[in-house]
């Protein structure tokens, strides 16, 4: 339950992103409208998740999850590009920390509630 919440908050993050970005580009009020709207998602799925789990996991989650879905949605979706190929390094290195987080659970035997 609390990896859905943590996918179902990351795609709300991303979706607001989207229309604030948006907004500060065209200045139309239905971007902001919707971004907000979607920051509002981030914070009850933020609750939500951390009723079934530690904060420790669930934000090392969401970072993760933020930067590996993030850029994929800004390089394909809107053709964004990094500077510097060292940066692409940098979103390997989220996904190796996401692994290591989740892998932690199964190496010592604890669930999370």
């Amino acid at each position: 339950m609390t990896v859905l919440n943590v996918c179902l908050m990351t795609g709300a993050e991303i979706f607001a992103n989207m229309h604030l970005q948006r907004y500060a580009s065209n200045k139309v009020l239905r971007n902001l409208v919707l971004g907000i709207l979607g920051y509002m998602g981030v914070l009850f799925f933020l609750i939500r998740s951390f009723g079934h789990g530690n904060m420790l996991w669930v934000t090392t989650m969401w970072e993760g999850m933020i930067i590996i879905f993030g850029a994929s949605f800004a390089y394909f979706y809107l053709g964004e590009r990094f500077s510097h190929p060292i940066q692409y390094i940098g979103i390997f290195l989220g996904l190796a920390a996401m692994c290591c987080v989740q892998y932690g659970e199964y190496v010592t035997g604890l669930k999370m509630p």
